[in-house]
């Protein structure tokens, strides 16, 4: 073993005395100089390590930043774990400079493609609403319509529709009438007004539950949370057919 990586077999989890942004400074520190060697040692840690070691080394390459820091974070991303996915957005949201943001929306563009395919886009709009907004999904959300020049309809609507449906029950149905989506169809949005007297909830209600609902599509989310969420408004609507 080198010197180089004798020095980095030590934890890179946080110790007792340290802050997170100490934490992170120390660790961004060992590995800024880092060369391929040294970046292969790390990458070990990523995808062997026990979890706190490989969220740790995640959030340490994210506010790094460079090139290679950031193709690993990439390579997780666009992997088939969910468990990798999550792991690779925590590391891209602490770059301190673009190149984390850069990475999430390109990733979230080279998803487009595959929206498409309603028989396999479920997964692929998984893994943009575990990796939180991009600007890729607001220009979705707004394609639904069929409008849009640069999205196509279908890949808008079918990832409106996995992603109205990743959140809890209440806040799905109001969310399905507001963006007009129903059984995966684009139909008429409805006004909050509109959706009060069909829910027959306050409008004071239906206003706090559409906030609540754009809240959590847009914030990064664990998979397990996301897939629950599907499965549970699904089977509520083949149990109403």
């Amino acid at each position: 073993m080198s010197q180089g990586e004798q020095q980095l077999t030590g934890p890179l989890s946080r110790t007792d005395d340290e802050g997170e942004a100490e934490h992170l400074r120390r660790v961004a520190n060992e590995l800024g100089g880092a060369n391929t060697r040294s970046l292969a040692v790390l990458q070990t840690r990523l995808i062997h390590g026990e979890p706190d070691d490989r969220r740790s080394a995640a959030a340490a390459l994210g506010n790094l930043g460079d090139r290679n820091a950031i193709s690993l974070l990439r390579g997780l991303l666009e992997g088939e774990n969910p468990d990798d996915w999550e792991l690779a957005v925590h590391g891209l949201r602490q770059s301190r400079d673009r190149a984390g943001w850069l990475c999430l929306e390109s990733v979230a563009i080279d998803l487009l493609p595959t929206l498409e395919n309603a028989s396999t886009e479920p997964r692929h709009a998984f893994r943009l609403l575990v990796m939180g907004r991009t600007k890729t999904m607001d220009r979705l959300f707004r394609a639904i319509d069929g409008h849009s020049r640069a999205i196509p309809a279908p890949a808008a609507l079918n990832f409106a529709t996995v992603a109205v449906s990743s959140v809890p029950g209440d806040l799905s149905r109001v969310m399905s009438l507001r963006l007009g989506i129903e059984n995966g169809v684009a139909v008429s949005p409805s006004a909050p007004e509109q959706i009060s007297s069909l829910t027959g909830q306050s409008l004071e209600l239906v206003r706090r539950l559409e906030a609540a609902a754009w809240e959590t599509m847009q914030q990064p989310r664990q998979y397990v949370e996301i897939w629950r969420n599907y499965e549970v408004n699904n089977d509520r609507l083949r149990a109403a057919d």
